[in-house]
């Protein structure tokens, strides 16, 4: 049920912005490019031998915070397909300034 969706939804995010990770539910395409873009200038940084000998994520708050982003995956391609790239770029910047 897609109202049961939006509610679960509504609360991960409510429990992300507890863990310090604030997502912009309307942000407007141009806002989402903007994002692609400063995760483009994140990702040039790293090279393929750094990802692949990147750091464990070793900060509680962090790592809950991608395992509810990682949960918000499914229910948002289904009912808010818009916000979905940016659950991902969070998703990216938080490998990135924290580890895999």
């Amino acid at each position: 049920d897609a109202c049961l969706l939006n509610e679960a939804i509504a609360k991960a995010i409510w429990v992300l912005s507890m863990l310090g990770e604030n997502l912009h539910q309307t942000s407007s395409r141009d806002e989402t490019l903007i994002l692609v873009e400063e995760t483009k200038k994140m990702l040039i940084e790293v090279s393929d031998d750094d990802l692949l000998n990147y750091n464990l994520m070793t900060d509680s708050s962090k790592i809950m915070a991608m395992k509810f982003l990682s949960r918000l995956e499914v229910p948002l391609v289904m009912t808010n397909s818009d916000f979905f790239p940016i659950v991902v770029l969070q998703m990216v910047k938080l490998t990135l300034l924290h580890g895999m």
